[in-house]
């Protein structure tokens, strides 16, 4: 939970891309209950993103993912697309000192990655694993 004071709220939590792996993110930050609120999710594939959205109570969706990050009041990020969009979620969340956690590969080459690695030096705030997300099963 995020910290306002003397009470905590739930994390919001935006997720980008909709994809197979999306499913497993958004399985793995449901089962944290109350100390996570999933806000939003964006893909490209505005169709796709809605059926995610309805199937895990997501409020809003978004095609764009700069439309995304300037409608929402984020506290962390959730990239699940394509790799080689990666550095672009990574460094637009960071921008707007959202935190960001990225789904494997960083990026699609070491040059990238160093990059990205020396955007984020110093910047990390919070560590929350995913628990279990490797058992994490469509049903």
């Amino acid at each position: 939970m995020a910290a306002t004071g003397k009470e905590r709220r739930p994390l919001k939590v935006a997720l980008a891309g909709a994809g197979m792996i999306s499913w497993h993110h958004l399985a793995a930050w449901r089962r944290l209950g109350p100390e996570v609120e999933l806000v939003a999710i964006c893909d490209p594939d505005v169709a796709r993103a809605e059926d995610r959205a309805r199937e895990f109570g997501v409020p809003r969706t978004y095609r764009d993912g700069e439309a995304m990050l300037a409608s929402e009041t984020l506290d962390a990020l959730d990239v699940a697309t394509p790799r080689q969009t990666h550095g672009w979620w990574i460094a637009a969340g960071l921008a707007r000192d959202i935190d960001v956690m990225c789904q494997k590969p960083l990026a699609p080459a070491l040059d990238e990655a160093l990059g990205l690695a020396r955007l984020v030096t110093g910047r990390a705030r919070r560590a929350r694993p995913r628990p279990g997300a490797s058992r994490d099963r469509p049903r």
